[in-house]
C-alpha cells in the first residue's frame, strides 16, 4: 500500500473528528462519493450544508485555498503529538461562508465560533 503523507493524515483526522462531533448534535455528515471540493455533506432535519474542513496542529489556520462553493468552514486544531491525538482537547470552530473574511485565523479570532449546540442551531436553521 502507498504511504499516507502527514498532511493527508492530519486532514483526514480533522474531517473524521468533525463528522463525529456533528453526530453528537444530531447532524449526519458523510464524505461525498466524488471529490467535488467539499469535504463533508451534512444534514439536520431538512437543512443540507456543504462543509469544508481545514485542520492544523498549530494555533493559526490558513484558509487561502477554499473551494468556490461551500456553506460552512470547519476549522480543527488537533491536540497531541504523532499517534497520540487528544480528541477531547482538540478544538473545532464553525464559520458560515459569509463570516469568512480573512485568509488566516488565530485561535483568538475564533472566539464564539466553537462547535456547540448553539452554534449548530445557528447554522442548521
Amino acid at each position: 500500500m502507498n504511504p499516507i503523507s502527514r498532511s493527508i493524515k492530519i486532514g483526514t483526522m480533522g474531517e473524521l473528528i468533525v463528522q463525529l462531533r456533528l453526530l453528537q448534535y444530531g447532524v449526519q455528515a458523510a464524505f461525498p462519493i466524488k471529490d467535488s471540493g467539499n469535504d463533508l455533506i451534512a444534514v439536520k432535519s431538512s437543512v443540507f450544508k456543504a462543509i469544508q474542513v481545514k485542520t492544523t496542529t498549530h494555533s493559526r489556520f490558513n484558509v487561502s485555498s477554499l473551494p468556490k462553493v461551500y456553506h460552512v468552514l470547519a476549522l480543527v486544531r488537533l491536540k497531541g503529538e504523532d499517534y497520540n491525538v487528544l480528541l477531547d482537547q482538540s478544538q473545532i470552530f464553525l464559520l458560515k461562508k459569509d463570516e469568512v473574511k480573512k485568509t488566516t485565523y488565530s485561535i483568538f479570532d475564533l472566539k464564539g465560533k466553537e462547535l456547540t449546540r448553539r452554534r449548530i442551531d445557528a447554522i442548521f436553521t
